[in-house]
């Protein structure tokens, strides 16, 4: 009997990171933002099974694991074909294995999958010869090709070195039906592993949609995903989440989309079906503040979402403006009010740091956060990754060489009236005054209704409390 072929999927030795294309985030030292599961590694491992392959994935960051783990995991499983997930922030190191375990990758092709690779995989590939295959656009059919051996030249959507060439593909168009997306391969990993926060059960990602018709000015959203929003069908997702339920035991999700709440009758079709269906599951998910409407956030509620997560971004209808936000300060507010008043949490995103801010701006933003009383806030520096407008702005207008050495908590430039170190020190200052403002504590404290939470709020206090960044 032939022996199959094997692909080894990898997180590098790294800090610990979400790493999924727009949301290149570490988790170690933010306050409430879990390690996520490794959701592309996951959908190609379920393409590469259907093929007959034998898969594995290793997150190298989460055990504080080094390279030399690494090279002795290779040595012993042998992969034929080696997917590396590399984030934009953390780039050289996350490539700096391959040259380490260069011996090792004679026999094996090496694939990169990550956002940067839209933008510059021809001289990344220059740089790093072991690297066989980039990934880019939307992977799962290039990945698919390659597996099945086609001849490179004919897979778009990839670049590939042969020869001493680099050679890159013409881009894969973007599907409008996005059902071709396989279930996830869910026994790649272990689930135990990703919990939601506040319960400790765990939880995993569903993807619903893709693409944003907004662009706004630091993300990677439309960049990497479209500005047509392309829906999963309800009845497929539906099918996913009774899996994971059946499978698995899993009964928290994330809704995983660029933006949730665009197409109210898809939003409600997909809630009426869970509830139909008795489910009984809990999902939070994102969405736009001014894509909402009471109707929906009550049905919403019913079938099980406990919270959503928005990007208020600033408290200055200035700095809003000129990130091309496209939403009111108003607007913000009467959002918040009705998702409360729907009995589900709400989770606020801001970003500090944006070349027009000032000292004026932060101090509006924070003011802001405080009078909104969003049950979590996450306050990040401003991160200028290629491929948004941020990022070309930065180089255009010489706000200084662009540095990945904390993301999203150090900032990676300076803005016109303040120093990086000024940007830096305001966000350490409201992540930890946010959370232990004495009201924050007692809205909070009426939330435990079981010693799990008790105690995921209480390590989350001391984590707060003894936190140097």
């Amino acid at each position: 009997m032939k022996q199959k072929q094997k692909i080894f999927f990898i997180y590098p030795p790294a800090p610990i990171m979400n790493r999924e294309d727009r949301c290149q985030q570490p988790t170690s030292e933010l306050v409430v933002i879990p390690p996520l599961p490794p959701v592309d590694m996951m959908s190609l491992s379920a393409i590469a099974k259907k093929r007959g392959y034998e898969t594995k994935f290793h997150d190298y960051s989460l055990k504080n694991e080094t390279v030399h783990d690494f090279i002795r995991d290779l040595r012993n499983y042998q992969p034929d074909f080696l997917v590396i997930n590399i984030a934009s922030t953390t780039l050289e190191k996350d490539l700096s294995i391959l040259s380490a375990a260069r011996d090792l990758l004679e026999d094996t092709v090496v694939i990169v999958k990550g956002a940067i690779f839209n933008f510059n995989s021809y001289s990344i590939m220059q740089k790093n010869p072991e690297i066989d295959i980039a990934l880019r656009g939307e992977i799962e059919e290039a990945f698919d090709e390659i597996i099945q051996y086609k001849n490179f030249k004919e897979i778009k959507g990839i670049t590939y070195q042969i020869n001493n060439k680099i050679i890159s593909t013409a881009d894969r168009e973007l599907k409008s039906d996005i059902d071709y997306l396989p279930i996830l391969d869910r026994s790649l990993i272990d689930n135990s592993i990703y919990q939601r926060p506040d319960t400790k059960k765990p939880q995993t990602i569903i993807r619903v949609s893709k693409g944003c018709p907004n662009h706004c000015f630091f993300c990677l959203a439309s960049p990497l995903n479209g500005k047509i929003v392309r829906y999963r069908s309800p009845e497929l997702i539906v099918k996913e989440i009774k899996e994971c339920i059946t499978l698995y035991n899993i009964k928290d999700f994330i809704f995983w989309s660029d933006i949730f709440n665009l197409n109210k009758e898809w939003v409600q079709k997909l809630c009426r079906l869970i509830i139909e269906a008795d489910l009984k599951i809990s999902f939070s998910a994102n969405t736009r503040v001014d894509t909402l409407d009471i109707e929906t956030l009550c049905l919403m509620k019913k079938a099980g979402c406990t919270l959503l997560s928005m990007g208020v971004e600033s408290g200055s209808q200035e700095m809003l403006d000129k990130m091309g936000k496209k939403i009111t300060l108003e607007q913000i507010k009467k959002a918040v009010s009705m998702i409360h008043k729907a009995g589900i949490q709400t989770y606020a995103y801001y970003v500090i740091g944006l070349p027009w801010e000032t000292k004026e701006t932060l101090k509006a933003t924070f003011n802001f956060a405080k009078k909104l009383n969003t049950h979590y806030a996450s306050f990040y520096t401003a991160t200028a990754l290629m491929g948004t407008k941020f990022y070309d702005y930065v180089n255009k207008n010489r706000l200084g060489e662009i540095s990945y050495e904390k993301p999203y908590i150090f900032p990676s430039v300076r803005s016109y009236e303040l120093t990086s170190q000024e940007i830096f020190e305001a966000n350490k200052k409201f992540n930890k005054e946010y959370y232990l403002r004495p009201t924050y504590i007692l809205k909070m404290a009426c939330n435990i209704t079981s010693l799990t939470k008790f105690k995921s709020y209480y390590d989350t206090f001391i984590r707060l409390l003894k936190a140097k960044h």
